[in-house]
């Protein structure tokens, strides 16, 4: 297994990252374009590769995040399920024996329970212990830290709700590898990233990344080196919030937009200010599209981004589009 690698994966208007430490193998979200199923044209040839063992006819990775239940974070579950299992299923849920406040609202959420994604996902998250929203260890050189506003809170505060339920209450992960901060805030809004700050919990129960420290600690004390932007890197989601609480105001090395499509309404456009001086010090290894240094921001449009966080005091970057390629990348 490669060691502190991660992929934010070309999934066009979708998001799904994989992510390898020295530990742990994990999935944050399962969405595929019509170009690319992460599944199907990554993780079971990368296994198959590999030799790796099968337990019931089915792959295993250790940790599967499923942010929130929207078919761009999800239209690959279906794949996943078929083939693989995951030893930890994280996700917003509404199973009994939790807390009401931490049970999803379906009601609220706008979302088609007829879907086959949504069913597969609810099927899968049957017969697990709680809670499933909770972190897990992930190796020696390697942290992972959860955070999420209960549903029920989200469903009970206008300006959450206005916003947008289902994006509100998805799950932030930060990961913290060899020495490098990467944030993924998934879909959430400008508010919900704002109360999740001003309020700094995670579960409403006490579980999850509790006794790891508040999320405003973790961005003060550590730089964020690469942020995965919220919600696609639209305007509608941009928090000057979330910068104000990272140390030096801006990430450090990288901004990272999984691209949606711009339409009339400049609010779903990607924030010009991701690819700004003001958000990132660009310390990175990639070239902006004139040729010049620093570069600030990078579309997951222009291919899967891949991350190798294990040498030098800076994590390199490298953008490929062959999935063979990618493959490869990965078994070195």
């Amino acid at each position: 297994m490669a060691q502190n690698k991660q992929v934010i994966f070309n999934v066009g208007c979708a998001l799904s990252v994989y992510t390898e430490t020295d530990d742990k193998i994990i999935l944050n979200d399962l969405g595929k374009s019509a170009n690319f199923n992460p599944v199907t044209d990554f993780l079971e040839p990368l296994f198959d590769k590999r030799n790796c063992a099968k337990n019931n006819g089915k792959y295993t990775v250790d940790q599967l995040i499923i942010s929130h239940p929207h078919k761009d974070h999800i239209s690959a579950i279906q794949d996943f399920n078929k083939n693989f299992q995951a030893n930890l299923l994280t996700c917003p849920n509404d199973k009994d024996g939790q807390s009401e406040n931490e049970k999803i609202d379906w009601d609220l959420t706008g979302i088609d329970m007829s879907d086959e994604s949504v069913k597969t996902l609810i099927k899968m998250w049957d017969g697990r212990n709680l809670p499933l929203q909770s972190s897990m260890g992930i190796g020696s050189s390697a942290q992972q830290y959860i955070y999420w506003i209960p549903p029920k809170v989200v469903g009970d505060t206008s300006e959450l709700l206005s916003e947008s339920y289902a994006n509100n209450i998805s799950l932030l992960t930060v990961y913290r590898i060899n020495g490098h901060t990467t944030l993924l805030p998934g879909d959430l809004q400008k508010e919900g990233l704002k109360h999740i700050l001003k309020n700094d919990y995670h579960d409403a129960d006490g579980h999850g990344s509790a006794s790891n420290g508040s999320l405003k600690n973790i961005l003060l004390k550590h730089r964020v080196c690469i942020l995965v932007a919220p919600h696609h890197g639209l305007r509608s989601a941009f928090s000057i919030e979330l910068f104000d609480a990272m140390n030096k105001k801006k990430t450090r090395c990288l901004n990272i937009i999984s691209e949606k499509k711009n339409n009339s309404d400049d609010n779903r456009d990607v924030d010009s200010r991701y690819s700004s001086a003001d958000y990132c010090d660009g310390d990175n290894n990639l070239e902006s599209g004139n040729g010049q240094t620093p570069n600030y921001q990078r579309k997951t449009s222009e291919g899967h981004i891949c991350i190798d966080y294990r040498n030098g005091s800076v994590p390199q970057f490298t953008i490929i589009q062959d999935n063979d390629m990618l493959i490869e990348w990965f078994c070195n």
